[in-house]
């Protein structure tokens, strides 16, 4: 059974957006919630910084955390792949070895 796509209000840096989503109501809290925290993170320490550059700049830098996650991920199952193989061959061995 799909999920239903539900419509939420979410504030991020004081503007309200209205977001569908078949996401539950804690996901797309923790979701708004997180890229207003890094659009406000990009945006300190500058004096009059243009909303927009910092969002594309908040973007980035998720965008750059997202990259990242995804090669570890690909590694780790690269790495599982391996350990597989490497288990099946010694299974192998041991099967040989018991006969």
């Amino acid at each position: 059974m799909a999920s239903m796509e539900q419509s939420y209000k979410v504030n991020i840096c004081g503007e309200s957006f209205q977001v569908k989503s078949d996401q539950s109501p804690q996901t797309i809290e923790r979701v708004a919630g997180y890229l207003d925290f890094k659009i406000r993170e990009m945006g300190k320490g500058g004096i009059n910084v243009d909303k927009f550059r910092v969002t594309v700049l908040a973007a980035m830098n998720l965008a750059g955390e997202l990259f990242e996650l995804r090669a570890k991920v690909e590694e780790n199952e690269k790495q599982h792949h391996q350990l597989q193989e490497k288990a099946r061959s010694l299974n192998a061995t041991l099967d040989k070895a018991l006969d």
